[in-house]
């Protein structure tokens, strides 16, 4: 366990070290009704393509109380067609969860793949995003109490102005633990509406 929690403390280094050259920056704020939910981004032009880092953090107070926190890092550009951008990084996670009267700790390292679609004039009037991510960290890259952690988002963001978005997004979370939590799962569905501001 030690070596690996020595391994997220050098992943979360390298992600912040990464923060300090990056030059465009996007803060988004969700919300529904029973959680919320931000996140900061920071975006580096590379000559290869783009560097994303990041550090955000979700509350939900509902039957399952949990918070976790998280920071990610991601090399994207554009693939296939015009407007099409993904990314492919890995996303550090933390976080308390309380369900079913049992009390749980959350600790991973999970893949993360996104992707990002402006759709062309010819198909929306308005400015359009549809917004895609899965992380998926298995249970060699889970410990403390966590055995597996799955998390699905799909949404649209609606620019209203050039530099600002509403984000309609929903979201599944699947979170496994392991024996001694007898092998228990929670899972979670969220549908939310946010801003999103880039500047």
């Amino acid at each position: 366990m030690n070596k690996k929690i020595a391994g997220l403390i050098v992943f979360f280094t390298v992600a912040i070290s990464g923060v300090a050259f990056a030059n465009t920056y996007q803060l988004e704020l969700n919300a529904s009704h029973s959680s919320v939910e931000a996140q900061f981004d920071i975006v580096q032009d590379l000559d290869v393509g783009l560097l994303i880092t990041g550090i955000g953090g979700v509350y939900n107070d509902n039957d399952d109380d949990y918070k976790i926190a998280d920071l990610k890092m991601a090399l994207g550009s554009e693939m296939l067609i015009p407007g099409l951008n993904c990314a492919l990084g890995f996303k550090g996670l933390l976080g308390e969860i309380e369900f079913d009267n049992i009390d749980g700790d959350l600790g991973a390292i999970g893949f993360l793949l996104s992707a990002v679609y402006d759709l062309p004039k010819t198909v929306a009037t308005i400015p359009l995003q549809i917004l895609a991510e899965v992380t998926v960290a298995p249970r060699p890259l889970c410990f403390i109490d966590s055995d597996k952690y799955v998390e699905m988002k799909a949404g649209f963001g609606i620019h209203i102005l050039e530099n600002a978005a509403i984000i309609v997004g929903y979201k599944h979370l699947d979170i496994h633990f392991d024996k001694e939590l007898a092998n228990r799962k929670m899972s979670d569905d969220i549908i939310s509406v946010g801003y999103r501001l880039s500047f």
